[in-house]
């Protein structure tokens, strides 16, 4: 991919004679990179015990689906400002995300991986079922009785099945997911990585992924120093949904809103889970990547960019 624009790369891609390409065997289950479009998709739940065969099978997936939509999950903001977030200033607004995040602790990480031309990784069992995946990560980090939340957020997400409970019995510790991170062949660590980054209003998400893997250390004082990190670990090509809307006429709002514009359903599961707003994510992205402003994530000034967090 490198050297050529990631719309080329969209449409390169789906004029491409589809091959079925198997690359990774685990008892029943058959991982291929296409599959009959009949198939359904399912969230893959990862907890503290099958957390290494489960980035076993990322670690397969990722050649051959190089797109990656995030999606955190974290109880509120507990920090905020005193004036209008509309009248502050480049610095203030990374200032305010830095101390939320350092103050809190995360819940759940949501991971799509797709190819250019939209497909996820499929699952082939033996009889015959084939069932497409994501991923949504457990953190056993959160305590409700001992850290800060924001009330009305933790209620939120208890609405929407999120049982704080049994994260912190079965959940993942996050020192433990940054290293399977660091070693899934999803970061870049300065170097060039075919890999690109969806996220929508993603700089809390960002955040939230390095701050684990730099060992939970504070974050960077400033918005540059932040940005290069974000870049290091994540390469360039990082698309922000939310930031490219700007720059689509007619789409505005949240992740739903904007969903329901470019006429993506949400394919499994419920608003606040992890697993999937980043489908939602994903879709949403490859409407506009493919269908409403295909340009759009040729320009160089839209890689790598943070909504709310632009440099000028």
């Amino acid at each position: 991919m490198e050297g050529s624009g990631a719309s080329r790369v969209f449409d390169e891609k789906m004029q491409e004679e589809e091959v079925e390409d198997t690359y990774f065997v685990n008892n029943d289950m058959l991982i291929s990179s296409s599959a009959a479009s009949t198939s359904r998709i399912e969230v893959r739940s990862v907890w503290a015990h099958n957390l290494d065969e489960e980035f076993a099978l990322i670690r397969s997936a990722v050649p051959f689906h190089p797109f990656v939509a995030l999606d955190t999950e974290y109880p509120g903001v507990v920090v905020a400002s005193k004036n209008p977030y509309c009248t502050l200033t480049l610095p203030q607004r990374y200032e305010l995300i830095r101390a939320n995040v350092e103050a809190l602790r995360i819940v759940q990480v949501g991971l799509t991986l797709s190819d250019a031309a939209g497909n996820l990784p499929c699952a082939i069992y033996s009889d015959g079922t084939c069932v497409r995946y994501v991923w949504e990560f457990n953190f056993r980090d959160f305590d409700i009785n001992r850290d800060r939340y924001a009330p009305s957020s933790v209620e939120l997400l208890k609405a929407n099945g999120i049982d704080f409970q049994k994260n912190q019995i079965w959940g993942i510790d996050s020192c433990r997911f940054a290293h399977h991170l660091a070693t899934s062949g999803l970061l870049s660590f300065g170097h060039f990585s075919p890999v690109s980054w969806v996220t929508f209003q993603g700089a809390y998400d960002f955040a939230f992924l390095v701050k684990m893997l730099t060992c939970d250390c504070k974050l960077p004082k400033t918005v540059r120093e932040f940005l290069h990190l974000v870049h290091f670990f994540f390469g360039k090509r990082v698309f922000d949904v939310k930031h490219l809307c700007k720059h689509c006429p007619g789409l505005y709002g949240g992740l739903e809103r904007v969903a329901s514009t470019v006429r993506v359903e949400r394919a499994v599961g419920s608003r606040h889970q992890s697993g999937s707003d980043s489908l939602l994510t994903w879709q949403v992205f490859y409407q506009i990547a493919s269908r409403v402003n295909p340009q759009l994530i040729d320009r160089p000034e839209h890689m790598g960019t943070l909504y709310d967090l632009q440099l000028q």
